[in-house]
């Protein structure tokens, strides 16, 4: 699970954009419902939680910072997360107009950080190193089962969390730096880093659960089978990892980086902002296939 060698990427600010008019939200994933219901679910989070690791780094950076590398890298993570929560915050826009759920559930996220945002910066600091753990066993476990998850699935919304989860294996260790620089905030882990799984994975829960069942899809026995098994899987993934960031001499940057999402990040054209899109082969199969050129087109 963890690698003695650092599999270190310099990460990128990239602002791609998606055009969602047109476009059904609510079940973008036809082959697999359960599995859009949860993405979702994460998506109506990440407009609350977003801002509030920003906010947290940017604390951290005031209050322990002075190495002028780290103050750049952070400022690329901030930049990363800013342009995540927007396009999520878009996306969401475009949920929300047509589920009382998702409204509801965006409420709940909403509610979920103002309180987490009452604690102290050392916590915070810690919540966001935590989170970012989190956040790549996500992008690990995505790309183990890549075409599982994602074959069938509206191209455009795939991509949209397929990016978001390539660019947390890219900035996966600055967190855990704005952290280590901090003169209180390590010894808040233990408690940030079960507070980020419990808030990350309770809100999928309980979100996938209330839009899946939404959709009557609750009799159904195999959706249900691979929901349990998706969560068995997830499990597998992100507890060895989770233990070890408890340990004093770790960094994130030990973890061995999934291949398939850093090539992709590649292929991002900064002249156009855009993406290649994903399709069931894995990439895009021409040129014209990318985010927000070909957002006019759909």
């Amino acid at each position: 699970m963890l690698s003695t060698v650092p599999t270190v990427r310099a990460p990128t600010t990239r602002r791609v954009r998606f055009d969602w008019l047109g476009r059904d939200t609510d079940v973008w994933h036809h082959t697999l419902p359960e599995f859009g219901a949860a993405a979702n679910a994460i998506s109506l989070l990440m407009p609350h939680a977003e801002p509030y690791v920003i906010a947290m780094v940017r604390a951290g950076l005031d209050e322990g910072a002075s190495d002028p590398e780290l103050i750049d890298r952070a400022q690329v993570l901030i930049e990363q997360e800013s342009a995540h929560f927007k396009a999520h915050r878009d996306f969401n826009r475009s949920l929300s107009s047509t589920s009382s759920v998702a409204k509801r559930l965006d409420r709940f996220g909403g509610w979920i950080f103002a309180k987490l945002a009452r604690r102290s910066t050392a916590f915070g600091v810690a919540f966001a190193a935590a989170f970012e753990i989190v956040a790549f066993c996500s992008a690990r476990w995505a790309e183990a089962g890549l075409r599982q998850y994602f074959t069938g699935a509206d191209e455009r919304a795939a991509t949209l969390f397929l990016w978001h989860l390539a660019e947390e294996i890219e900035h996966k260790g600055i967190a855990h730096d704005v952290m280590q620089a901090h003169p209180n905030a390590r010894k808040k882990y233990p408690l940030a880093l079960l507070v980020a799984f419990a808030t990350l994975i309770g809100f999928t829960i309980v979100g996938g659960l209330s839009l899946f069942c939404r959709k009557r899809h609750v009799f159904n026995p195999v959706r249900w089978f691979r929901l349990v098994a998706w969560g068995f899987s997830f499990a597998f993934v992100v507890m060895p990892v989770a233990s070890a960031s408890v340990a004093k001499d770790f960094h994130p940057d030990q973890l061995v980086d999934p291949p398939w999402m850093a090539m992709w990040l590649t292929e991002f054209d900064p002249v156009s902002n855009t993406m290649p899109l994903w399709t069931d082969a894995g990439r895009c199969s021409s040129d014209e296939q990318r985010t927000d050129t070909a957002t006019t087109a759909a």
